[in-house]
């Protein structure tokens, strides 16, 4: 599994590699892209990334459990396009 701190250091690598921003600017970018992909989920909205796929917010009905009731709420869901299960797909065959 990949943590945040890695996933950060391999993207900002690869853009300062691609582009010739720098570390501090291309981490900075990834951190905004982020925040803002966080605040339009939180806002309800749905993101699409085209050729990677979507995230949205599933609202789940309240029910018992065993122990406990869990109320009515909304989780995010990750989508996946179909281009990214494919590509995964190939490489897992």
């Amino acid at each position: 599994m990949i943590n945040k701190s890695s996933l950060m250091h391999s993207l900002t690598r690869k853009i300062n590699k691609t582009t010739g921003v720098s570390l501090r600017d291309a981490s900075v970018c990834i951190d905004v892209i982020f925040d803002a992909i966080t605040e339009a989920i939180s806002r309800g909205e749905r993101i699409e990334i085209r050729g990677f796929g979507s995230f949205f917010v599933k609202e789940t009905a309240a029910r018992k459990a065993v122990f406990a009731d869990i109320p009515a709420h909304g989780r995010i869901v990750f989508r996946p396009s179909q281009k990214l299960r494919l590509s995964v797909w190939d490489k897992i065959k």
